[in-house]
């Protein structure tokens, strides 16, 4: 019986490419440097998974994603050629990601399935961010999981296996809901139940720049409020 489900964050529950770039569009940091924001913001999407794999690897000690996140900007503004924001400037638009819109079926569709599961998040964010996500989007999770309860980021197994023993279950009675392939494999492996929900206007038109498994979910919904309904049928 399943009685827990895992949330993905970015992507999944919060839309971060348009939040970001909207955020930036009010602050006009980029006067005199004439660049495409969205390809910015994707730019340093883009960084993530492999800065992510250097710490899980140790080629770089323990940081929180906020630290990963403010090294990474540093990389793209170089390589953009971007000199005209000031250091102030990047913790600015580093608290952009704290402040993430959700998609319009979130909130509500959280609401509904914390009726009959245990609902957590799962996000290679860290707390303090994942905190502010939830107030600023009225997402009403039970718990918060984070990569910096286990020193670790997905996919590494721990932090899946970690968060089904934090809630005293075993991991098929857990599910984990992602946009991401990647993310449901590496769940799938670790004996939870996988869900994919379709994002298609995560990453814009640089969808293809993201390479995603070949993988086949237990359950594909194209809207969070389906799943209560697949999850009767499917277990």
């Amino acid at each position: 019986m399943l009685k827990a489900l895992f949330f993905d964050l970015f992507g999944t529950v919060v839309d971060w490419r348009n939040s970001v770039i909207k955020q930036l569009k009010k602050k006009n940091f980029f006067v005199k440097d004439k660049i495409n924001l969205e390809e910015f913001v994707i730019n340093w999407r883009l960084k993530y998974l492999p800065i992510l794999k250097k710490v899980n690897n140790k080629d770089i000690s323990w940081k929180k994603l906020d630290e990963l996140h403010l090294i990474i900007l540093n990389e793209v503004c170089h390589e953009m050629k971007i000199k005209s924001l000031t250091e102030n400037d990047k913790l600015v638009i580093l608290d952009f990601w704290h402040k993430l819109n959700p998609w319009p079926d979130s909130s509500s569709a959280i609401n509904q399935l914390n009726k009959n599961f245990i609902t957590a998040t799962l996000s290679n964010g860290n707390i303090a961010l994942q905190k502010d996500l939830l107030s600023y989007g009225n997402l009403n999770f039970d718990f918060i999981f984070s990569a910096e309860h286990f020193y670790k980021y997905k996919p590494h197994k721990v932090v899946y296996t970690g968060a089904v023993k934090h809630l005293n279950l075993k991991p098929h009675e857990c599910a984990l809901i992602a946009s991401h392939k990647n993310d449901l494999l590496a769940a799938s492996k670790c004996g939870l139940k996988t869900i994919y929900i379709s994002r298609p206007k995560e990453y814009g038109a640089f969808k293809n720049k993201f390479v995603e498994s070949n993988f086949t979910a237990d359950i594909d919904v194209n809207s969070l409020k389906q799943i209560k309904t697949h999850l009767i049928k499917k277990f």
